[in-house]
């Protein structure tokens, strides 16, 4: 009988966490709080002597990319007593809490490099620190190292992110023929003003918005596993004009789709 994985994370000292998820879907509780991560998302993590429940489905495949350190190796890299103040008052903002950064296309990036990294020996060791640092230095270029956010987000509903959850399932398994708003926000019944705000405030994108970035990932690891060629995952996540497809590929990562095969891929 195979069992969802349950179970306590509990850390007697001081970690600062950078995560990414892959794959997958967890559920995390701590200090009467709750969280969901799903695939595709980023989280800044500071325990201090902390206890976090963590609850996975089975038969689901999650995938994590971790970027753990202690405070103490951060602070090695200021170089005046504001600045570590500076990175105190970060710390503090997220001591005990899981909280969301904006994925954008260059952490995306850097996420795939590390994932499908070829050096071996000690210049992989040195490509993954310096990956993971640069990481670090693109989660936090709005300066949060240095202000506190400038906006505090919504606080919803548990049953209200279950609807939202919901929508973003329905989107990921329409990439061919997208749903309209309309279209979602009756299939999951919620009113479309409501379902676009909560999908913001969860996601940090629009719903237009993580429609062509999951299309685009599919896209390419259709081109990564199943060797396809640019115009047939083009056209089988939905893109019936080629330059549409080509210049949604450029936009969120930064090449042409015919580079970037050649350059990760090698054909």
């Amino acid at each position: 009988m195979v069992e969802d994985l349950k179970l306590t994370i509990k850390e007697s000292c001081r970690l600062l966490e950078f995560n990414y998820s892959l794959n997958g879907d967890t559920y995390c509780a701590w200090n009467g709080r709750e969280r969901h991560i799903s695939r595709q998302q980023g989280n800044v993590v500071f325990l201090e002597d902390s206890q976090i429940y963590v609850e996975r489905k089975a038969l689901i495949r999650n995938q994590f990319l971790e970027i753990r350190m202690s405070p103490e190796h951060l602070f090695g890299y200021t170089d005046s007593i504001e600045d570590r103040g500076s990175l105190e008052a970060f710390l503090k903002r997220h001591t005990d809490s899981i909280d969301a950064y904006e994925v954008t296309p260059a952490i995306e990036k850097c996420v795939h490099d590390m994932y499908f990294c070829t050096y071996q020996g000690p210049l992989k060791k040195l490509y993954l620190e310096s990956k993971a640092m640069e990481i670090i230095a693109l989660v936090n270029q709005d300066h949060s190292f240095v202000q506190p956010p400038s906006k505090t987000k919504v606080i919803w509903r548990k049953q209200d992110r279950e609807v939202i959850e919901q929508a973003r399932e329905l989107i990921l398994t329409h990439l061919e023929n997208p749903l309209s708003i309309r279209q979602l926000s009756r299939q999951v019944g919620m009113n479309e003003f409501k379902l676009k705000q909560g999908f913001r405030e969860l996601y940090d994108m629009t719903i237009f918005e993580q429609v062509r970035k999951a299309r685009l990932e599919r896209a390419l690891w259709l081109m990564e596993t199943e060797q396809v060629n640019i115009g047939q995952a083009a056209v089988a996540v939905g893109y019936s004009n080629a330059s549409n497809f080509t210049a949604a590929f450029r936009k969120q990562y930064g090449c042409n789709p015919s580079e970037y095969v050649k350059r990760h891929f090698g054909y």
